[in-house]
């Protein structure tokens, strides 16, 4: 009897770790929003006849904010990482981006969800409302995961 309660509960282990695997690798985003510092984002819909573009404002939400606090933070490495599987060397790029809009992240930032044309590819426009410059980025699914259409690349690739 013993030896069956060990068995069990053994054998419970070992499926509990391999979900927790399962979940780690597959369906974790491979970002995460850091602590600081902190930033102003809005982020919403642009206004349409289609839920779907509502549904992809919440889905980017969080990637679009970890992307206003790598500029914010001049962290041109950690927005590179942002890029899609696609792409390929997004440093210049990244880099570029923290030149042009890294001060401009430090006050409010308004993202626009965008109708895309298919559901993997979403264009937003982000105002940074204190100097008033705007940015077009174009966003990708790949995995089941949103990333920045960042450097060279084939967004349609992964696809």
């Amino acid at each position: 009897m013993k030896k069956r309660v060990i068995l069990l509960c053994g054998g419970l282990l070992v499926v509990a770790g391999i979900a927790a695997a399962v979940w780690w690798n597959w369906f974790r985003a491979p970002y995460a929003l850091a602590d600081s510092p902190k930033v102003d984002v809005t982020v919403r819909a642009e206004k349409s006849v289609y839920p779907d573009v509502q549904e992809t404002a919440e889905d980017v939400d969080t990637l679009v904010r970890i992307y206003v606090q790598r500029l914010k933070d001049g962290d041109a490495k950690g927005l590179a990482e942002l890029a899609g599987p696609a792409y390929k060397q997004p440093g210049p790029a990244a880099a570029m981006y923290v030149r042009e809009y890294g001060e401009a992240a430090g006050g409010h930032v308004k993202v626009t969800v965008l109708e895309g044309s298919v559901d993997y590819f979403n264009p937003v426009t982000v105002v940074y409302e204190e100097p008033g410059q705007r940015q077009e980025l174009l966003l990708v699914k790949d995995d089941g995961h949103w990333w920045v259409g960042l450097g060279d690349g084939d967004p349609a690739a992964g696809k």
